[in-house]
């Protein structure tokens, strides 16, 4: 029997784990959010790498009728599902077009009709860093909150000795993981992270996904501002 990909944790909403990646020196799982819409279709932020068996799990659930990139990094197995499901609707930010040619967008979040989910999923932008803005998306009826590398909480047990010393500098180390450094010290307009991280605490989540370590399953609102401490809350 194959083993289920799909972990549901709340009503009408799942994780999966993909597969591992490496960047500066550590080993990163990866992981997408996976929504079913009151209309049926599937919502898929930050897909992991394509397999047929996880696709089929999918499509049990409903079409899959947005694939969702939520900042420039998170774009490498995109191309993998617009091939297999091309009637999906790709949305990203502004310059991932530029990134990936070879993606086809059917809005980016610059756009006013890039939240066709709004009365389901709220979206605040974390802006103020030289490197990326990341959007961060909140399930409402699941009180969910959905991140994806503004914190990292990676364990140590997979990583090397060089990943292990860099994830310590990092301060990306479980349980204690958070923004890492480097994009903390390439923030150039910390109010703006702040005005960011100020609304998405006001979703009240119970819960946080983040894409790349361990998430929290519980007290996510206490977490998230624990871990976002660096910023003039």
């Amino acid at each position: 029997m194959v083993a289920m990909q799909l972990e549901p944790i709340g009503p009408n909403i799942w994780v999966t784990n993909g597969t591992d990646i490496k960047f500066m020196g550590l080993l990163l799982g990866t992981r997408s959010t996976i929504v079913r819409l009151s209309d049926g279709g599937m919502w898929m932020h930050s897909p992991v790498s394509y397999n047929s068996d996880l696709a089929a799990e999918v499509e049990d659930l409903g079409p899959v009728r947005f694939l969702v990139a939520p900042n420039v990094y998170h774009h490498f197995f995109l191309k993998e599902w617009q091939d297999h499901y091309p009637d999906a609707e790709l949305i990203g930010p502004r310059d991932l077009p530029a990134k990936r040619p070879d993606l086809i967008f059917s809005a980016l979040f610059d756009d006013r009709r890039c939240d066709p989910w709004s009365s389901e999923i709220d979206r605040v932008v974390f802006e103020g860093s030289r490197a990326f803005d990341e959007h961060v998306f909140f399930h409402r009826a699941s009180r969910t909150a959905i991140l994806t590398d503004l914190i990292v909480n990676v364990r140590l047990d997979k990583q090397t000795t060089l990943g292990r010393l860099i994830a310590h500098i990092e301060g990306v180390a479980y349980p204690n993981g958070r923004t890492p450094l480097l994009y903390r010290l390439g923030m150039q307009d910390r109010a703006a992270g702040a005005k960011a991280v100020a609304a998405i605490l006001e979703w009240g989540a119970t819960q946080a996904v983040i894409s790349h370590g361990e998430w929290f399953r519980e007290h996510a609102t206490q977490e998230l501002r624990k871990r976002f401490a660096w910023l003039p809350l």
